[in-house]
């Protein structure tokens, strides 16, 4: 465990080299605190792959995550710019295995807009992994019967929407959008976001989804107040500016 002044300094050096990697158009000129920091995250995976339980492994993990997150931080609160950094996108993946999403969707949109690229043991690109990652993740908060939080799966969505990834990935995330809507009666957005869902693909798992959210919106009309008009057509409102409707 690092000591407070440790990490400050650690944080204070990420952010300095930061600095002048952003000065050379993105190369670092002095890659040691960068080598040093990456040296140890792999010594650390080393000792991670003699574990064999995945839920052992999550552990060891978030035990992990604060050694090298004073380095992550430094670097990222710069907001200089990096040509590429592995210990930034292992930390944020990291992060997604051991629920810490919020952190991890803070290091995504450092990734991803720096353009920072996965470890070369990965084929997928960043943007697919924080898709994917956030889409499984809401995918067994909604086997388990739970809500994924949706501030999650929303901020993964505008991360992420502007980049190419399989139509497959792309749909994980939007079910778990709809499924999340569909838990919080949303009827109509969880109608949209199913739909979105199975158009990408149609084996998604989301076509009892689609009915139940359907039936929701439906019922969710035929109880809605009607509202009040005027002559012209347009919807009457009180002197507040509030839209009134006829009592249910």
């Amino acid at each position: 465990m690092l000591s407070p002044a440790r990490r400050h300094l650690l944080k204070a050096k990420a952010a300095i080299e930061a600095a002048k990697a952003d000065e050379f158009g993105g190369v670092r000129p002095d890659a040691s605190v960068y080598q040093l920091q990456l040296t140890e995250l792999k010594n650390d995976i080393h000792v991670l792959r003699s574990i064999q339980s995945q839920e052992k492994r999550a552990e060891a993990k978030k035990e992990l995550i604060p050694k090298h997150m004073p380095y992550v931080l430094g670097i990222v609160q710069s907001g200089a710019k990096v040509e590429q950094d592995e210990v930034i996108t292992t930390i944020m993946l990291w992060c997604f295995d051991c629920g810490l999403f919020n952190q991890g969707l803070s290091l995504a949109e450092y990734a991803l807009e720096q353009n920072l690229k996965m470890p070369d043991s990965f084929s997928r690109s960043t943007a697919s992994i924080v898709a994917e990652e956030i889409g499984n993740a809401a995918h067994k908060a909604y086997q388990d019967g739970q809500i994924f939080k949706f501030d999650v799966l929303y901020k993964a969505d505008q991360l992420t929407a502007n980049h190419d990834m399989h139509d497959q990935i792309r749909a994980k995330l939007y079910l778990g959008l709809g499924r999340t809507l569909l838990q919080l009666e949303h009827g109509a957005e969880a109608v949209e976001f199913i739909k979105k869902a199975i158009a990408k693909n149609e084996n998604c798992g989301g076509k009892t989804d689609l009915k139940k959210a359907e039936k929701l919106y439906k019922e969710q009309l035929k109880n809605s107040p009607e509202p009040m008009l005027n002559a012209d057509g347009s919807q009457v409102v009180d002197d507040q500016g509030y839209l009134m409707f006829h009592p249910t």
